[in-house]
């Protein structure tokens, strides 16, 4: 009886160690074509996971995880010429930008510098 007990006892163990030091690759795939194009995908055991797929000029893709703690993370995100932008619940947000701020941004863009010396020499 007793062997039984040790041996049900090490089979939970192993089936509750799942984590990243026994964690395998389920899912990989990887495509490209001639006209600079790709995409490629997978997904580990852990629950590691992650897509992108894009070309020279933009790219767009997620990746996923959980936490020790069990929260599930996802991020979403885009490349291109606006730079890179995440998306997701993990991701800080700023502050909004004080009225005053928007207004002296305002006021520049209105109000072009004007170099001086180049004017002066103008004359």
């Amino acid at each position: 009886m007793f062997k039984y007990v040790l041996l049900i006892a090490f089979l939970a163990s192993v089936w509750a160690v799942e984590d990243d030091a026994h964690a395998h690759v389920m899912r990989d795939y990887k495509k490209n074509d001639a006209h600079g194009h790709f995409e490629y995908g997978y997904e580990v055991t852990n629950g590691i996971g992650g897509e992108e797929s894009g070309d020279q000029k933009s790219v767009h893709g997620e990746f996923h995880f959980t936490t020790k703690d069990g929260t599930p993370v996802k991020v979403t995100y885009t490349a291109d010429e606006n730079g890179y932008r995440p998306e997701g619940d993990v991701i800080p947000t700023p502050p909004p930008t004080p009225p005053a701020i928007l207004r002296a941004l305002e006021y520049i863009k209105t109000h072009p510098r004007v170099d001086k010396d180049k004017e002066y020499h103008k004359h």
